[in-house]
């Protein structure tokens, strides 16, 4: 009788524990991006159809992950590019434009300092925290062990970003500079430029000081400065140009 109790106590507070709300820790995350639909969206049509073009396209891996850290808490969230994945000794495409950025969100202060290295140019971003108009929707699924919903918003006028975000990780904060939901994003995907982020561990436990890559020195601007900056030189460049742009300035 007393193992039977015992059991059923198990069984009983086994998914209370699972659904227990967390307001700090930590989360790992992969980055993917196809390359080879990457590639055929930012070339032009003249480079497509070269030989050289095709035979370079057959040496590029499909999918190039990068990999990410977060630590957040009530406060602050901060994310950081951790490392790269294996990639083909063939890849020639250059998708690392703001590939490896690190973004601290500060909630008590609305505000938002990113590290962004563009064209070999250190970039460091101070503005308010974005504003993301986000449209919910009843698609719920699975991320890391959570149960996460959809929402999506646009930006640049255009680009759709789908989110999948849990209530069960208090903290409004995502990967990249993406926020403003009602819980944290683990789920993040922009279709047009081939790329998703899906975390693959989340724990209650946050980074050290030691553990968490530092901010470096760089040029400081903000979200307007920067697109004033490197717009200019991008809007002749068509696709490529774009998908630059856009990398840039989330």
């Amino acid at each position: 009788m007393r193992s039977f109790k015992l059991l059923l106590l198990l069984l009983l507070t086994t998914p209370a524990l699972h659904a227990q709300f967390t307001g700090r820790g930590s989360i790992t995350f992969t980055r993917t991006v196809n390359m080879r639909l990457s590639m055929q969206l930012e070339a032009s049509e003249d480079f497509k159809n070269s030989s050289y073009f095709k035979e370079q396209i057959k040496k590029t891996p499909t999918n190039y992950p990068t990999y990410f850290k977060m630590s957040f808490n009530e406060k602050s969230s901060k994310y950081f590019f951790d490392k790269a994945g294996e990639t083909s000794s063939g890849m020639f495409w250059d998708s690392k434009v703001a590939s490896e950025n690190t973004v601290i969100q500060d909630f008590e202060h609305n505000k938002l300092t990113a590290q962004k290295e563009i064209y070999e140019k250190n970039y460091i971003i101070n503005d308010s925290l974005p504003k993301y108009q986000w449209k919910m929707h009843d698609e719920v699924r699975e991320i890391a062990g959570y149960q996460c919903r959809k929402a999506t918003t646009i930006i640049h006028d255009s680009v759709v970003v789908v989110a999948y975000y849990t209530d069960q990780i208090l903290i409004s904060s995502g990967p990249e500079s993406f926020g403003g939901l009602p819980g944290m994003i683990l789920g993040l995907a922009i279709p047009r430029l081939y790329t998703t982020w899906f975390a693959t561990k989340v724990t209650d436990v946050e980074l050290t000081e030691q553990e968490i890559k530092k901010i470096k020195k760089g040029k400081t601007v903000d979200f307007k400065t920067l697109m004033k900056e490197i717009e200019p030189s991008l809007k002749d460049w068509g696709n490529w140009g774009h998908a630059t742009l856009w990398r840039a300035t989330f």
